[in-house]
């Protein structure tokens, strides 16, 4: 079955050179999880049995990992986003799902972009960026397969980003937090229907450190402090998984599960194994790169001034230099 193999998939490449996002990706496209999530993130799936979402969620979605042929994780839609000219954008994981009571030939009710972010340490503000990956989701639809034609507006669909940051400050554990497009009537009083402007939602996740496991709470945040941070072995994991959640274990995802472990144990501030490392800190310099040559486009700074503005680390300034020359004159 599908559901087994997508998430042994994941983990069992126990590969400490990787980036930790990119496990959290694989986690994040399998469908299982993905309903959970949407049960308690997206309205519009609010009433609808968690074991039901996953026949609304489209068969061919995309995100920017590989994985091999599996029919419970998505695949997607191009998570590349070219649409703005010299601001291309690259989404984790992007894909569309139908809407619940929707008419039979309506295949997309919404796109639903997910977003793994390992700490809020970053020098802008994660839910700006969220704003930003939403408006990029509504004007890329213009004239695109799936989105609308020429001035037909109406068929704009609305689009949800959701960011689930891992690690972030004791004041931001537990916030579940949703920005919409609301309606306020400031003279005469007049509502227009509510799907003519509610066509974008950000969603901020801040799993806890802890949770008690002997609740019988076991929500979507609970289950993601139990994929990506609780402390506890791979065996309780499993059993916690199948036991509150349904998600089935083989002996495929007893693999996964192990190296997805070892993974969460070295990303926390505990982990000291030297691949893991070398894996964080080259997602760090990947990030600082971005955002370098990011500013030096748009408001045309050098290097140096641009590295000073964003307070770039300077244990990582000659990389992230080393990096961006090397893009430049490869161009």
């Amino acid at each position: 079955m599908g559901s087994k193999l997508e998430i042994a998939d994941a983990i069992e490449n126990n590969d400490l050179n990787k980036a930790y996002d990119e496990y959290c990706k694989k986690i994040l496209s399998n469908k299982q999880i993905l309903a959970r999530i949407m049960k308690e993130c997206v309205a519009e799936y609010r009433d609808i049995p968690v074991e039901e979402i996953p026949s609304y969620i489209e068969h061919d979605p995309q995100l920017d990992v590989s994985l091999d042929d599996d029919s419970d994780k998505i695949q997607g839609r191009n998570v590349e986003d070219q649409s703005v000219h010299g601001a291309e954008i690259k989404y984790d994981i992007l894909f569309d799902a139908k809407l619940p009571n929707s008419d039979e030939n309506e295949r997309i009710g919404l796109f639903i972009n997910i977003e793994a972010q390992n700490s809020n340490n970053t020098p802008y503000p994660i839910l700006s960026r969220a704003v930003y990956y939403c408006s990029r989701l509504l004007a890329k639809q213009k004239n695109m397969q799936g989105g609308f034609q020429n001035s037909e507006f109406q068929n704009l669909k609305k689009v949800y980003s959701i960011w689930i940051v891992m690690n972030s400050n004791k004041a931001m554990e537990g916030v579940l937090n949703k920005y919409t497009i609301t309606e306020e009537c400031l003279e005469a009083k007049y509502q227009f229907p509510k799907e003519d402007y509610d066509k974008l939602s950000v969603v901020m996740i801040y799993p806890k450190r802890e949770y008690d496991n002997k609740d019988d709470k076991n929500g979507m945040m609970k289950m993601l402090n139990l994929l990506f941070k609780a402390k506890m072995s791979a065996e309780d994991k499993k059993y916690q998984l199948s036991k509150n959640y349904g998600i089935m274990m083989t002996r495929a995802i007893d693999k996964e599960m192990d190296g997805m472990c070892d993974l969460s144990k070295g990303v926390r501030e505990e982990g000291h194994a030297e691949g893991l490392k070398q894996g964080l800190e080259k997602g760090r310099i990947e990030m600082a790169v971005e955002n370098v040559r990011s500013l030096m486009k748009e408001l045309n700074k050098t290097l140096n001034e641009a590295m000073q503005i964003l307070k770039i680390d300077e244990s990582i300034r000659p990389e992230v230099e080393n990096v961006i020359k090397s893009k430049n004159q490869s161009i």
